[in-house]
């Protein structure tokens, strides 16, 4: 009897006339050879990155500028390690890692941006093939297969992989940590080695160190020897990490834990205006022409004293924490904007601008996987591998880890883009159940998958994000560094489309003035100097860039004397700017005013001893005197 009921029960699930697909693919098994499996997907994100990368060589992202604020903090940084300033002579106001990276490649192939790119384009094929193993001990060789696919064809991941930002060197340390971590079982030695990756992800991204307690209690609850393989990766790991304070304080004899930048931040993600992105704050907001030299100056002077840099730092982290004990249904409000904006399928650019570079790139439009997508699968993928939870604890921890750096902090896409390998497991899993619930004919399981699929990447297309902002920001960037090149036509083009999106982004409007100054065509200049001026609030900074705005036309009528007027207007509403001394400086040689020109140039220097052109036209200055 029992024998006939199982029967019966066969012929019930599964009729003797239907015919299933093949699911040898969903379940690990392929006709390919382990290696070449395991190889397509690195050899694909090689592939497209360095397609997108030959794209890019002569567009605006592929330009050092000073437009490019972090990046031409990191590469003039490194111009100093090269120029044998290699130790530094304060504590590191930025992460160190990149800067020193640079230096590197400078030294061996001059400052160019092509090896760094190339460099990156091999970390990211590395790291896919990190991502393909780790899945595959997760899993099965097919899940991996689509996550490593996935990570190839993200088009995030390929455009940080062209960024001089730490996006990609993040990603690496992140997928070394975890899959040292899974393969160590008895071997200390992985133990430690995963914590000196570890280590230097915490100094690309100190905030990562709230991992540290749950790493540690996954080594012991998984390691055979617990005790020798968790001390080898804690101590390695503080070992690492302790090289940034022990420097700081040997060379500046001043205790900052990280770097002076952190506390900084950290206001600029909790404050009474802040928005949950990275939104310059009115108490440390350095004015028109925004650069670290100048915020640096805002933020060390508190009530006017210049303070040593971690007690400036604590001053910042103080005000925030002000903010969110005195005002905890705000900060509640922010904390649930954050999250909102962290599965939101829209790019929050700082520094690159993805909108101005996808319509010269073909790689990255062929690349159609986009961050809504590996969210809605992920989060499928989560809860159908439930199940696993156990197993999959790290990578859980990893996707917890960034979300908390964002709620920490705030949120930006160059910040949560190293999620998206971890996201990439759960939604190749998903898309391997999908598949399975068709070809078992499971209809009312693929329904509701595919509509949970539908209605949480619909739901990451509805957060609310000021779209023409960023857009604004983004060809006013670019066309400044078309200015900056002296292509005018191109930066033309580029601003104007910037004030179609913002007819009152005033940086754009004063470029656009300056551009046409430059080609001497005065009455289009003054027609957008008019558009300024009905646009302008009074504020300080932007009085400034009026009186900027009118100094140039009046340089382009070669009325040298008005155009000192406004310089000097310009000035006396915004004194810590280097670059209208610069600019005096220019007019007074102009005029032949040595001595004048000399002293501008001279405090222009002296408020940014970077400023390369001012130093060159220092040195032409005493040449002729």
């Amino acid at each position: 009897m029992r024998r006939s009921r199982h029967r019966h029960r066969l012929q019930i699930s599964q009729p003797p006339n239907v015919k299933f697909p093949n699911l040898s693919f969903v379940i690990g098994h392929s006709p390919l050879p382990s290696v070449v499996f395991a190889l397509i997907p690195p050899g694909l994100t090689l592939f497209i990155r360095i397609w997108f990368i030959l794209e890019m060589r002569h567009q605006p992202f592929s330009v050092i500028s000073p437009q490019v604020v972090d990046v031409w903090a990191y590469h003039r940084w490194a111009l100093e390690i090269i120029r044998g300033n290699f130790w530094g002579s304060d504590v590191f106001f930025l992460r160190p890692i990149y800067p020193y990276l640079l230096a590197l490649f400078y030294t061996l192939f001059g400052q160019s941006v092509l090896p760094v790119q190339v460099f990156q384009a091999l970390l990211a094929t590395v790291s896919c093939f990190l991502l393909f193993q780790i899945t595959s001990r997760l899993f099965n060789r097919t899940v991996a297969f689509i996550a490593g696919i996935g990570f190839a064809l993200c088009g995030v991941l390929i455009f940080y992989t062209g960024t001089l930002l730490y996006v990609e060197l993040t990603i690496f340390f992140s997928l070394v940590t975890l899959y040292l971590l899974l393969i160590a079982e008895t071997h200390w030695w992985r133990s430690a080695l995963a914590g000196i990756a570890f280590g230097l992800l915490g100094i690309c991204r100190p905030e990562m160190l709230v991992l540290l307690p749950f790493l540690i209690l996954y080594q012991i609850k998984r390691s055979r020897k617990k005790g020798l393989q968790t001390i080898a990766f804690a101590l390695t790991t503080i070992a690492v990490i302790s090289t940034i304070p022990v420097r700081n304080y040997l060379i500046a004899r001043d205790p900052v834990l990280f770097t002076a930048h952190s506390g900084i931040n950290f206001y600029f993600g909790n404050n009474p205006a802040a928005d949950g992105t990275w939104q310059p704050a009115k108490e440390l907001d350095p004015g028109i022409g925004f650069s670290h030299e100048r915020l640096k100056r805002v933020a060390k002077i508190v009530n006017g004293r210049d303070l040593p840099w971690s007690k400036a730092s604590g001053y910042w982290i103080k005000q925030s924490l002000n903010f969110i004990l005195s005002q905890p249904a705000q900060y509640l409000k922010l904390l649930l904007r954050k999250l909102l904006l962290f599965f939101a399928n829209y790019e929050i650019p700082n520094n690159y601008y993805f909108e101005t570079v996808r319509p010269f790139s073909l790689a990255l439009k062929l690349a159609f996987v986009n961050f809504g997508i590996a969210c809605a699968l992920a989060i499928l993928g989560i809860i159908l591998s439930w199940p696993k939870r156990r197993e999959l604890l790290p990578v859980y921890t990893f996707i917890g880890g960034y979300l908390i750096s964002a709620l920490l902090f705030y949120v930006l896409s160059r910040l949560r883009a190293p999620v998206l390998p971890f996201f990439f497991i759960f939604a190749a899993y998903a898309l391997t159940r999908v598949y399975q619930f068709l070809c078992q004919r499971q209809f009312r399981r693929l329904a509701l998958a595919v509509a949970f699929i539908a209605l949480i990447y619909l739901g990451t297309n509805l957060i609310g994000v000021n779209r023409a902002t960023y857009a604004a920001q983004a060809w006013t960037q670019s066309g400044n560094i078309y200015l900056e090149q002296k292509k005018a036509v191109p930066a033309i083009n580029a601003l104007q489309r910037a004030l179609r999106f913002d007819p009152n982004n005033i940086v754009a409007r004063y470029s656009l003035i300056e551009t046409y100054a430059g080609m001497r065509r005065i009455s289009e200049a003054e027609q957008e100097l008019n558009q300024l001026l009905a646009t302008t609030p009074e504020l300080p900074a932007t009085r400034a860039l009026l009186h900027l705005a009118t100094a140039r036309i009046a340089i382009a009528r070669r009325d040298f004397n008005t155009a000192i007027r406004h310089y000097q207007a310009a000035l006396a509403s915004d004194p810590q700017n280097p670059q209208t001394y610069y600019l005096l400086g220019l007019v007074y040689i102009s005029l032949n005013d040595l001595a004048s020109a000399e002293k501008n140039l001279l405090l222009s220097l002296s408020l940014d001893p970077n400023h390369e052109a001012a130093a060159a036209a220092l040195a032409e200055v005493r040449r002729h005197r």
